[in-house]
């Protein structure tokens, strides 16, 4: 799939009934497992350090067993299995989402090793400094624990590997997104039109949500350069690492469709599992997740994460400067 061809044109629910980018039960069993295995692993490490609800439900299911350290001996387990099987793309992906939990370990190490403190609300521009650090070391710890498993594994195979892609793409390329009765347009309208606004609305009800406080305080307007940047370095991190590496592992193990859906569901599940209420973060995790299919399908059609990068720090814009001042 590329900036090139038809698929462009296509809608992400009309992607899963391509019959070239049909997927077999047996693929998206490897993908619901690696789902399972990297939310898991990664909601129950996150929770030990920010308590919440979903992690403590997790670890109560296998109870004088830490989950993350079963997680990723399993993801270890499910890669050598599969490469036992000589099935490489499942092992690949098994293998990377052992990756991803080893990260999370390296991530513990470094932050600690380098006095970087998360501090929530920010009162001054230092935290937001300190945040996006945090943020940034976090990919770059998981980065380098997976794209050695990559290179050495999908990168090796000659015949229709899926790609990293990290450059910034091109946003002239026309598309859908949910709607096929839609007309195709380029992302850069898509961005300064619908999704902008979209983001304005979010904006005001996440204020309303907080009696409009940091607007009425002045601590927004003071706070927002802080904003500003600890949205970039987010979105930016967590790009890096779901549709960067993520996605285009999920792509290798189950085609096109199947792997767009798949990271969608990691993506919105790791959500929900680090919010503090757990019924009441799912429905918003839930639209998360379907967000990022279309975030998801976006780098494959520019052929890079600049856009992507662009939208979601929008939103982490709107979303911190409520919730985060």
């Amino acid at each position: 799939m590329s900036a090139s061809d038809n698929t462009t044109r296509d809608t992400v629910f009309q992607l899963l009934r391509r019959p070239d980018f049909h997927a077999t039960r047996g693929q998206w069993a490897a993908l619901g497992l690696f789902i399972v295995l990297a939310w898991v692993g990664a909601t129950t490490f996150i929770g030990r350090y920010r308590p919440n609800e979903v992690a403590r439900t997790l670890e109560a299911m296998l109870p004088g067993a830490s989950a993350f350290v079963v997680m990723f001996w399993a993801s270890v387990a499910a890669a050598a299995l599969a490469a036992l099987w000589r099935n490489p793309r499942v092992a690949a992906g098994a293998a990377i989402v052992a990756g991803f939990l080893a990260g999370h370990l390296l991530y513990a190490w470094l932050y600690g090793q380098l006095g970087i403190r998360i501090v929530v609300p920010i009162r001054q521009f230092a935290d937001a400094l300190n945040f996006s650090a945090a943020r940034l070391l976090w990919a770059g710890a998981i980065l380098a624990t997976t794209l050695p498993v990559w290179y050495l594994s999908v990168g090796r195979m000659r015949e229709g590997a899926q790609r990293l892609t990290f450059r910034w793409g091109d946003w002239s390329v026309e598309a859908r997104d949910f709607s096929a009765k839609q007309p195709p347009q380029s992302y850069t309208r898509i961005l300064i039109g619908g999704y902008l606004l979209f983001v304005v609305i979010l904006f005001l009800l996440g204020q309303a949500g907080v009696g409009f406080r940091p607007i009425r305080s002045g601590a927004l307007l003071a706070l927002f350069p802080g904003i500003l940047v600890l949205a970039a370095a987010n979105a930016t991190a967590e790009e890096l690492v779901f549709r960067g590496v993520m996605q285009p592992a999920f792509i290798a193990v189950g085609g096109i469709a199947a792997g767009l859906w798949a990271q969608g569901a990691l993506f919105g599940l790791v959500h929900w599992g680090t919010s503090v209420g757990a019924l009441a973060a799912l429905p918003v995790s839930l639209g998360i997740g379907l967000g990022s299919v279309m975030w998801g399908k976006s780098v494959l059609e520019t052929g890079g994460l600049g856009w992507v990068i662009v939208a979601h720090a929008m939103i982490d814009v709107a979303v911190m400067s409520a919730y985060f001042v």
